[in-house]
Order: C-alpha cells, then sequence, then structure tokens
C-alpha cells in the first residue's frame, strides 16, 4: 500500500499535488486532510493544506451494509410555528433586532448592502444585497455560517419565543445547495463504477444533510459522517 503526504495552499491544490507524485487519478486514491488551510492574520500563522493520500489496492475490502444515516442539522435555537399574535410579534421583533445588528456588522466593516427580512414558517431569512460581497460568504460559506451563527445568539439572547435566523447572500445559499447536489451524484456514480468509497472534505452539519439527502434513495451507495468538528465531513459508500 502506498500513502503520501502533500500540501497546497488549498486542499484542492494539495491533492492535486499529491496525485501528480503519485501519476494517480482521483477515483485510485483515498484522501483524508490533514490540516486545513489558513491564512494567519496579518501573515502570521498562516498555513498551507496537508492531505495524505493511501492508493486503493485492486481487491478492495467489502464494506458492511448499514443504514443510511442523515445527519440532523444541530442550531441554536428552538423552531417555533407562527401560531398566534404573539408568536408573530416576537417574530418581528427578533427579525428587527436582527437586521439591525446585522447592519451595525456590516458598517463596521466598510460594506455597503440592502437587507431584506423574511418571515416564513419556523425561520427568518435575511437577505443581503450589493456588490462584491464574496468577502461576507468566504470559502464554501464559512464566514456566512459564522455571521449567522452570532445573530442568532445575538437575536434571540433573552427571548422565550426563538427562531431561526438564516443569512444568504445573492442567493448564495440555493447555489451552494444545488453544487452540492450535483457533486453527491457525480462522486456516487464514481463510488459505484469503482467500488471503492469516496471522502468528501469537511463541512457543516447543514450541507453535510444536503449530501445525505441528496443519495438517501441511491441504490448501491451509502453516506456517512465521520470525524469531529470542524474537520468531520461525508463518506459515501459502496454497498
Amino acid at each position: 500500500m502506498m500513502i503520501i503526504e502533500a500540501t497546497g495552499k488549498t486542499i484542492e491544490e494539495a491533492i492535486e499535488s499529491g496525485l501528480k507524485e503519485l501519476g494517480k487519478d482521483i477515483s485510485e486514491v483515498e484522501t483524508e486532510v490533514l490540516v486545513q488551510p489558513s491564512s494567519g492574520i496579518l501573515g502570521f500563522g498562516k498555513k498551507e493544506a496537508k492531505v495524505r493520500l493511501t492508493v486503493i489496492e485492486k481487491q478492495v475490502e467489502e464494506v458492511p451494509v448499514e443504514a443510511i444515516q442523515v445527519e440532523e442539522v444541530s442550531v441554536e435555537v428552538k423552531p417555533v410555528e407562527l401560531d398566534g399574535e404573539e408568536a408573530r410579534n416576537d417574530a418581528e421583533e427578533i427579525a428587527a433586532d436582527a437586521k439591525e445588528f446585522l447592519n451595525t456588522i456590516l458598517e463596521k466593516m466598510g460594506i455597503s448592502a440592502v437587507i431584506e427580512k423574511m418571515i416564513k414558517a419556523d425561520r427568518i431569512t435575511l437577505h443581503i444585497h450589493g456588490d462584491d460581497l464574496g468577502v461576507l460568504i468566504g470559502k464554501h460559506g464559512q464566514t456566512l455560517d459564522a455571521l449567522q451563527y452570532i445573530i442568532n445568539l445575538k437575536a434571540n439572547k433573552g427571548k422565550e419565543n426563538r427562531f431561526f435566523i438564516m443569512l444568504d447572500v445573492e442567493n448564495y445559499r440555493a447555489r451552494r445547495e444545488e453544487t452540492l447536489k450535483n457533486l453527491a451524484h457525480r462522486l456516487a456514480s464514481r463510488v459505484k463504477r469503482n467500488r471503492n468509497k469516496v471522502v468528501l472534505e469537511p463541512m457543516n452539519g447543514f450541507e453535510r444533510k444536503i449530501i445525505h439527502v441528496a443519495l438517501q434513495d441511491t441504490e448501491h451507495v451509502r453516506t456517512e459522517s465521520e470525524g469531529q468538528d470542524p474537520y468531520r465531513h461525508v463518506v459515501i459508500y459502496y454497498q
């Protein structure tokens, strides 16, 4: 069994570097993320991505068949249905507080944007519109998720009825979901073709659930979430 470690500015670059060194295709190796890339602060503490590539032997041990495990999204707030005037008033108040707090953050960041609030069922959504808002999204939405977490804590603090607040930037959430669904089906086809597992890069619980749900009815594959946060990831197995 051949195993190497490779580095790069991003996880994708590290994997590509390792594949070139091995002379292999991505379908012929198993990948494991050892170190997440970090830009550090003012150039200090900068880290390159580091991955381990293991060449898959032709005789692959069969993986026991297990039920698909769908990861539940963990949120800090308990959903509340908008039944009754009190709940609706609470939702309006929380949405207004969240919008005001978000506006303050954006102003301090020097970002000019328009925030549109939407209240539906048990969720409040704040849509952020403007130019050059990529800085609010970050790599694979990591910055947006962190900002969303802070907004939820602040706006729901001390409230009896709490509502989950989702942040979205120029419809990023829908685009990301579609990207992940396409990725899931493409990798599932590879797993069935090569009869070996594929390890995806670390994702948050919301994105892992998208992968699980997308493949839950796909024959001959199963998905599992493995590892610990912030490196928890989805593995697609052949069965």
